[in-house]
């Protein structure tokens, strides 16, 4: 993990110092429940560290440190509360990662194929929280790998922050990877 680290702030220094001036807070007097650790940088390195502890792959590395690098564009506040969101923030996120991970491959840091998923499992980050269990099936129903990636990502995200009830899902993951397991044979 601290390769791609260093490989980040050494190649992507303005990128980095979007992310770290990017707070999931409206003020200093509001913080945000779901990332009272404050800035996007200090999340992202958060969630690279689960990655790392948890012996994921680099595919999942990679995206862990990649996952929200379109939120300084995405960022708005709703006035009517104060609220900061980053709707859209995984196709930002995504559609910038293309050229980062280009890049990897050419130093030989990552192969193809994994970029390219890197750059799917950024773009579908969220996509767990978002949808039932039979859309999560019928998406990944032919791979079972994304998926089990996907869910790797999701528990790096979601223990890379400060929060509460983040570390729980109402999703039966096991169920849905028996189940693409068994539709595959």
């Amino acid at each position: 993990m601290v390769e791609f680290i260093d490989w980040f702030q050494i190649n992507y220094p303005k990128l980095k110092e979007l992310l770290h001036r990017c707070q999931h807070n409206f003020d200093e007097n509001e913080t945000n429940p779901y990332h009272v650790e404050g800035d996007c940088w200090s999340h992202t390195m958060m969630v690279c560290k689960v990655a790392e502890l948890r012996g994921y792959n680099r595919v999942v590395q990679v995206s862990a440190l990649l996952h929200d690098i379109g939120k300084p564009q995405s960022r708005k506040i709703n006035p009517k509360n104060n609220y900061v969101n980053f709707h859209g923030h995984e196709e930002f996120s995504a559609k910038m990662a293309e050229p980062l991970v280009a890049d990897l491959v050419k130093k030989e840091m990552l192969r193809p194929n994994e970029a390219h998923e890197v750059v799917k499992l950024v773009a579908l980050h969220s996509y767990l929280y978002r949808h039932s269990e039979e859309e999560i099936y019928e998406k990944f129903k032919d791979n079972l790998t994304l998926f089990k990636h996907l869910v790797e990502l999701g528990i790096c995200d979601d223990l890379g922050r400060f929060s509460e009830g983040m570390d729980s899902s109402s999703l039966d993951i096991d169920a849905i990877i028996s189940k693409i397991e068994k539709n595959s044979i």
